[in-house]
């Protein structure tokens, strides 16, 4: 094992997803709130407190850009109605709207830089990657084929991590930004979800489900030096890096309960 053991950084045990590390250090991440609203939180030190006090909708999968000025989440107003919300670093927003029916938007990604946002949506082929422009308009697809899922800019903004079932299995795949030249990391058995690049753009840390099993592992870009971060009987989820690259922020899933905790992660061979 390539890590050190994992820090609970939460206590409430309340259900969590989708931890993303800000360049503040502060941590945002969805919190299950009550039975029928989904909330977005920041973490500052031990403090959680609303992201936006006054939502009343569900809000979650938050991404931001690089510096943290602009980010974008998944806002839905019912089970149909799921839209793409994003804020500039001025406090303007613009809005994707994929309508009703099966067309939400999923996992956005912001590019680093704030050009665009990336995200699944279903498609007649399945589910596929597409993107628009940070003010919400000129829709692409990026991908054709399979059910694509859980895109991650890297962190200069040139590839697109993400997961795909095309050969029959959820695998870890990596394109260029502009969707072409897709290749697949590594080919594992069970499935892969939720890449996330470390801030250097070599690995990618994933959650690996194998026979009902939820762990974190790392790999390098090129599918060497495969190494499990986190595991438990009960679950390891929804990993996210931290900003030096030496440690990988998750939900864990223990005694029923769950919270964020960050493992340390050693420098790759």
């Amino acid at each position: 094992m390539n890590s050190s053991d994992p820090v609970r950084l939460t206590t409430d045990g309340a259900a969590k997803f989708d931890p993303v590390v800000l360049p503040t250090g502060d941590i945002v991440y969805t919190v299950l709130e009550s039975a029928v609203q989904l909330r977005l939180v920041r973490l500052r030190g031990s403090a959680a407190t609303p992201l936006h006090p006054e939502a009343t909708t569900n809000e979650f999968e938050a991404t931001f850009t690089a510096d943290g000025a602009a980010y974008a989440f998944v806002q839905s107003r019912g089970n149909l109605n799921m839209k793409l919300v994003i804020r500039d670093a001025g406090g303007r927003e613009s809005v994707f709207d994929p309508g009703g029916g099966f067309a939400a938007v999923r996992r956005p990604s912001f590019h680093p830089r704030g050009d665009g946002v990336c995200f699944a949506i279903p498609a007649t082929t399945g589910q596929e990657i597409a993107l628009v422009g940070a003010d919400g308009k000129n829709r692409r697809t990026l991908t054709t084929g399979g059910i694509n899922n859980w895109p991650a800019y890297s962190p200069d903004g040139s590839r697109i991590a993400f997961c795909s079932s095309r050969d029959g299995t959820f695998d870890l795949y990596v394109m260029s930004a502009d969707g072409t030249g897709v290749r697949r990391v590594a080919a594992l058995d069970g499935m892969q979800a939720r890449p996330a690049w470390s801030p250097d753009g070599r690995r990618l840390a994933f959650t690996w489900n194998r026979g009902g099993v939820y762990e974190i592992h790392a790999v390098n870009a090129d599918g060497t030096g495969l190494v499990k971060l986190a595991g438990a009987a009960e679950r390891s989820d929804y990993p996210t890096w931290t900003l030096d690259g030496r440690a990988v922020v998750f939900v864990g899933e223990r005694g029923g309960r769950f919270d964020l905790y960050r493992v340390g992660v050693r420098a790759s061979s």
